[in-house]
């Protein structure tokens, strides 16, 4: 009688985890399909927030970010995002067709060579696709999105 409580026992917990899994697992497909689907102006708010709590008190003027990642809220936290994370948004391409000016990468689109420490690219400034990738890139990283599952959101984000 002992032994068959405790396969029944083991059962449950299996079951148990499992479930929690997979529910997990759809709340987070749910959440890297809202952040894909957001309007800009609740995009450029998350994305702020989530700024502040990975870097707390950050003195960005330190990076002499030039007059044009000034325009909007949103153009400067992309570049922020950018300047911070540019092996993130590496990982994608951009969806704006920018290839034909040499950006390999939707970092490129806001750094010169793709890479931080060198000059900005203004071409993110006045593309809110590109700004609207990288926060979207952020926030699913964020949120602990395997790159898989940022590539396909953001395929889905784009409808490539």
């Amino acid at each position: 009688m002992r032994v068959s409580k405790m396969v029944i026992l083991i059962y449950v917990i299996i079951l148990s985890v499992l479930f929690v899994g997979t529910v997990f697992s759809s709340d987070k497909e749910k959440e890297l399909k809202a952040i894909g689907k957001m309007r800009l102006r609740e995009l450029t708010s998350r994305a702020k927030v989530a700024l502040d709590k990975k870097y707390p008190g950050e003195n960005w003027e330190k990076y002499k970010f030039p007059k044009f990642v000034y325009i909007s809220d949103a153009v400067q936290t992309g570049y922020k995002i950018a300047f911070k994370n540019p092996d993130l948004l590496a990982k994608f391409p951009c969806y704006c067709f920018c290839e034909g000016m040499g950006h390999k990468n939707l970092a490129y689109c806001f750094l010169e060579k793709g890479a931080a420490g060198g000059n900005f690219d203004d071409h993110a400034s006045t593309c809110n696709i590109c700004f609207a990738q990288a926060m979207m890139a952020f926030l699913w990283d964020e949120m602990g999105a395997t790159d898989a599952e940022m590539q396909k959101a953001m395929k889905e984000a784009y409808g490539k």
